[in-house]
């Protein structure tokens, strides 16, 4: 059976890993990807491109859905094997299965292949080699790491668009 989207919840289906932090600032929704803030127990909103979120922002039943929690509010981060809803942001069309990462604001955006593009022309080559050697070091891509695979395909090239997420951190 398909995963449905739930009205006034961020989880949609599995078990999460909950951890209880505290918003700093007034930008954290429910739904939106989170890093670390100033101190360990303190979370910001994830960027474009994030090398290492947190989690998502659950819902809290004392603020509507898309309100904004006040700064210093406890926030449960969300994590694990599980399916969520987030944000596409604008711009971006996916279908089911496309991978995901973060970001400006929290939000989510299409994956990009990686590509290696080696120089060639008539470039004067100062060494021994026809080509230069290209070397790739460390693990982290550099747009950031997959955070999760869209569970419905959704348009949102013109505005922000909810998605279910299986969240892969």
């Amino acid at each position: 059976m398909p995963f449905v989207r739930p009205a006034n919840a961020i989880l949609v289906g599995g078990s999460p890993l909950v951890e209880e932090l505290v918003t700093e600032g007034t930008t954290i929704k429910p739904g939106l990807f989170l890093k670390k803030g100033t101190a360990d127990h303190q979370v910001t909103l994830a960027g474009d491109g994030e090398k290492k979120p947190l989690g998502v922002a659950d819902y809290d039943p004392r603020y509507k859905i898309s309100d904004a929690f006040p700064d210093k509010h406890p926030v449960r981060a969300l994590k694990g094997s599980i399916v969520v809803v987030a944000t596409l942001a604008s711009g971006n069309n996916v279908t089911k299965g496309a991978s995901l990462v973060c970001a400006a604001n929290g939000k989510l955006k299409a994956a990009a292949d990686i590509a290696v593009q080696v120089p060639s022309g008539s470039t004067a080559v100062m060494s021994t080699a026809a080509q230069p050697d290209l070397t790739e070091i460390g693990s982290i891509p550099p747009y950031g790491v997959i955070v999760g695979f869209a569970e419905e395909s959704v348009d949102a090239s013109s505005e922000d668009k909810p998605i279910m997420v299986r969240l892969v951190i």
